[in-house]
């Protein structure tokens, strides 16, 4: 047995085992649906920025901020908690990101599929839930003239929003799921705005 050989080879097997590999976490945010009009036509925008948490290491994460196609992103010191993420109000080069970010936060509820900002109310979803969720699009009804109409894309909204004459946005009323289910027989896994 050649033991000039054996010896390296298990004192590289020990150093690849010893090793802690890290898997980047990333999340993003939820962003809200608008409706705005452009040539008296509605349509549904999500609105910006595009925010993002990236854990990169077992004690920092990236945030990032990106306004069209400009944006900043930095490296933040964190620390978990129970369920809770805390990341410090200054990123590991000093600067104060309460300063000139107002809508800062960092208080994070945190689960495998979801970040929920404890101060804003901001949810930013795992990009391992995203892709699982939209893999099949689950969609929603809008309720327009006593008629259920299925949204399942921008072009389906489109149709549907360009229906309805002097379009409010406020008057969509989110409808309780066995209601929805008993009047129109809509599955319960749907959401139900009904335009009144």
């Amino acid at each position: 047995m050649n033991y000039k050989i054996i010896f390296p080879l298990l004192t590289l097997i020990g150093f690849l085992t010893s090793c802690n590999s890290y898997k980047i976490k990333v999340y993003s945010l939820s962003r809200n649906i608008e409706l705005i009009e452009t040539n008296g036509n509605k349509r549904m925008f999500a609105t910006e920025p595009n925010k993002s948490i990236v854990f990169v290491s077992d004690s920092t994460v990236n945030y990032a901020k990106i306004y069209g196609h400009l944006g900043a992103s930095t490296t933040i010191k964190y620390r978990k908690s129970n369920d809770t993420l805390i990341l410090e109000t200054q990123d590991i080069y000093g600067k104060n990101l309460t300063k000139n970010n107002p809508d800062f936060s960092n208080l994070y509820l945190i689960s495998n599929d979801s970040l929920t900002s404890l101060m804003n109310n901001e949810k930013y979803y795992s990009t391992d839930y995203l892709k699982s969720s939209s893999k099949k699009p689950k969609g929603f009804y809008i309720i327009y003239e006593n008629k259920a109409y299925k949204i399942k894309s921008q072009k389906s909204a489109d149709r549907i929003l360009g229906k309805i004459q002097n379009m409010d946005a406020n008057r969509f009323v989110e409808l309780d799921k066995d209601f929805a289910n008993k009047k129109y027989g809509i599955n319960e896994k749907y959401k139900t705005l009904e335009y009144k």
